[in-house]
C-alpha cells in the first residue's frame, strides 16, 4: 500500500509521515505482510528522520506500507503520470508557497476524479479552505497542527471507503457498448499500445484505457506486475520472481522492477505455512 504526503513544508510532512506510520490500522497491514512500514522522500538531499529517494527515481520497498513525501505538486503529478505505482491514500496540502490559491484542491480534481479508488485527505492551516474541498472527492479534512487521533480516524475512514469502492462494478466502453465488468470476474488484463484487453471468466473485453487507470479502480488483490500486465490473485495457482501461473496454466510475467510489489501483494493476500 502506498500513502503519499504532498506538502512543501518538509518538517511538517515528515512529522505527518511518522503519525501515518504509527497509525494502528496501517501497522496491522504491514504486520500481515512483512512487519515493514517504510518511508521515502521525493526530493533531493538527506534527512535524519526518513530515508530519501530522489525525484529521478529510486527503489521504494513495498513489503507492507510505503509512506512517500513529495515537496511539490509538480513532483507528485509526475509520479502519478508515470503510473509506476498507484497511490492508495494521499494527504494533500491545499496551499503551496506564498500562493493564496487552493492549488492542492485543483490538483486533486485533475488527478483523482470522482470514482477514483485513491482516497484523499486534505491537510491545511487555513480554515477558509474548508468549504472549497467539497468540489472534489475526499474522505477527510485535517487542520494543522495535526494530532495522532485525527490521523488515525482519517486513515480508518480512507481504508473503509477504499475497500467499499473497489468492489463495485467498472463500466467499460467497448465496441459501441458500455460493458459492466465485475472485479471478481476479471482474471487478468494486458495492454498493447492504447488498447486494453480485459480477460474475464466470460470472455474478453477490449477498450481504450490505460492499464494503470484500470488498476486504480480494482481491489488490492489485483497486482500490476508488469508494465503491460495486471493479474487477479484469486486466479493464481503458483508464482516465482518471474511469473504468475493462473488456474488455466497461463503464465503472466513479472518485471524485475515490480518484483517487490508483486511479492508484497502475495504476502498480504495469502496466509503462509512455515
Amino acid at each position: 500500500m502506498l500513502v503519499a504526503i504532498v506538502d512543501d513544508d518538509r518538517l511538517q510532512a515528515e512529522e505527518l509521515a511518522w503519525m501515518v506510520r504509527s497509525s494502528p490500522l496501517l501497522c496491522r497491514i504491514s504486520s500481515e505482510s512483512s512487519n515493514h512500514v517504510s518511508a521515502v522522500h521525493a526530493s533531493g538531499g538527506y534527512s535524519d528522520a526518513l530515508p530519501v529517494v530522489g525525484e529521478t527515481g529510486g527503489d521504494m520497498s513495498s513489503d507492507g506500507v510505503d509512506v512517500c513525501c513529495f515537496d511539490s505538486l509538480e513532483a507528485f503529478e509526475r509520479f502519478c503520470r508515470d503510473g509506476e505505482r498507484n497511490v492508495d491514500i494521499v494527504f494533500m496540502d491545499i496551499r503551496f508557497g506564498e500562493s493564496a490559491e487552493a492549488e492542492g484542491i485543483a490538483a486533486v480534481a485533475r488527478l483523482f476524479p470522482r470514482g477514483s479508488a485513491t482516497q484523499v485527505i486534505y491537510v491545511t492551516g487555513y480554515g477558509d479552505c474548508h468549504s472549497k474541498v467539497y468540489a472534489t472527492q475526499h474522505v477527510g479534512f485535517l487542520m494543522k497542527p495535526v494530532v495522532q487521533k485525527a490521523v488515525d480516524e482519517a486513515v480508518g475512514e480512507a481504508l473503509r471507503r477504499r475497500a467499499e469502492s473497489s468492489e463495485r462494478p467498472v463500466l467499460v466502453a467497448s465496441g459501441g457498448d458500455v460493458r459492466v465488468v465485475l472485479p471478481r470476474n476479471v482474471m487478468w488484463a494486458e495492454s498493447h499500445r492504447r488498447l486494453l484487453c480485459i480477460h474475464t471468466r466470460y470472455g474478453d473485453v477490449e477498450t481504450y484505457l490505460k492499464l494503470a487507470r484500470f488498476a486504480e479502480m480494482l481491489p488490492d488483490r489485483f497486482v500490476h506486475c508488469h508494465q503491460s500486465f495486471l493479474v487477479n490473485l484469486d486466479y493464481v495457482t503458483a508464482w516465482n520472481n518471474d511469473r504468475f501461473v493462473l488456474a488455466d496454466g497461463r503464465a503472466i510475467p513479472i518485471s524485475q522492477r515490480r518484483r517487490a510489489v508483486a511479492k508484497a501483494a502475495v504476502l498480504a493476500y495469502a496466509r503462509t505455512v512455515r
